[in-house]
């Protein structure tokens, strides 16, 4: 009897064993199943969301005067970098970024495409008050100076350039030089009204043109720039509301923080896709509430230069419209703040 009992109790236990194999399985096949479908959705979504951005986007390229051409290489591209292409649209260095790699994987490139693109979106000339991002925004007949790995100087004017390289005139000098074709030399220049400029280049070239001896160097983003500011800016991070208007004209207002301060204006940076929608071009004017300490000050300023940086686009804004009251309130907040600056690097109290 108790050899048939264990014998049925046995039996028991290996069904239910196997029943809960089963309801195992089937419950990892269900969660499978829901996280594929799940993945599938945010695809579709993700695609559908991808067209009507498309299309939006070939219609601010229209809008612009641009070609369906040349409206397919900046979304191509501008995918391709992971830059945002409403940006390429309306600022310079991201433009910049998505035609460098379109030049690079086109050797066969129509320059003279390129040259009305930039036309046509306004990037064809740099204004002084707006930094340059690349060697190709450099005007033509600026001067500057080329020094050679020896330390030698020579005075240099930019004589011309194209989408690949820029050539640069040695100003009443003739050989023999103490540099070469393949020699790396430094050109530093001072653009009126902005900065010093500097960059390394591998001389691609040397040759003769009408008495002229023309050193030919490869294009490069990797600037380096001395700010010429009058004025002392203060790097601290203030709250400031900035109020603007999006493509529909209705005003917004964005929450952030100063990067920078003096008694001119000051810098600040958001989000690239709080940015896409909103008037903060080049010469836009906003209004802003700034905070320094319990002190509220309320003023306009213009937008005088946008740089990209990591997800965010940052400004440069100069104060337009500002009491005597609140600039002075400003300035001895910035000779405070210097002299706590001074006292924590020297260790000891500054009168």
């Amino acid at each position: 009897m108790d050899e048939r009992v264990n014998i049925v109790v046995d039996a028991f236990r290996e069904t239910v064993k196997a029943t809960d194999v089963r309801i195992f399985f089937a419950i990892i096949l269900f969660f499978l199943v829901v996280g594929l479908v799940l993945f599938y959705i945010d695809k579709i979504k993700e695609f559908i969301s991808q067209r009507y951005m498309k299309k939006l986007f070939f219609m601010y390229a229209e809008d612009a005067g641009l070609t369906k051409e040349e409206a397919e290489i900046l979304w191509k591209y501008s995918n391709k970098i992971k830059r945002d292409p409403f940006l390429v649209l309306e600022f310079k260095a991201p433009f910049e970024r998505t035609i460098d790699l379109y030049i690079r994987e086109n050797p066969n490139f129509d320059e003279r495409m390129i040259r009305r693109m930039r036309k046509k979106l306004g990037f064809d000339k740099v204004p002084s008050f707006v930094p340059i991002v690349s060697t190709k925004d450099i005007d033509i007949y600026q001067t500057g100076n080329l020094i050679s790995e020896h330390k030698r100087i020579y005075p240099v004017a930019l004589y011309e350039k194209d989408e690949l390289y820029m050539y640069w005139w040695i100003i009443d000098k003739k050989p023999p030089f103490d540099f070469h074709k393949g020699s790396k030399v430094r050109i530093r220049f001072i653009r009126k009204d902005d900065a010093i400029y500097s960059f390394e280049g591998t001389i691609e070239d040397i040759y003769e043109e009408g008495g002229k001896y023309i050193v030919k160097i490869p294009h490069t983003f990797k600037l380096e720039v001395i700010n010429r500011r009058e004025e002392f800016r203060l790097r601290e991070n203030l709250p400031v509301l900035i109020e603007t208007e999006n493509k529909e004209g209705e005003k917004v207002k964005i929450g952030t923080e100063t990067t920078d301060i003096s008694i001119e204006g000051i810098g600040f940076c958001i989000p690239i896709l709080d940015a896409r929608d909103k008037k903060l071009g080049i010469q836009s004017r906003v209004n802003m509430l700034l905070r320094i300490d319990e002190r509220e000050i309320k003023t306009t300023a213009i937008i005088k230069n946008v740089r990209e940086s990591g997800h965010n686009l940052c400004f440069g804004a100069k104060f337009e419209e500002i009491s005597k009251e609140d600039k002075e309130f400003i300035k001895q907040f910035i000779n405070t703040k210097q002299k706590e600056m001074i006292k924590k690097y020297r260790g000891k109290y500054i009168k």
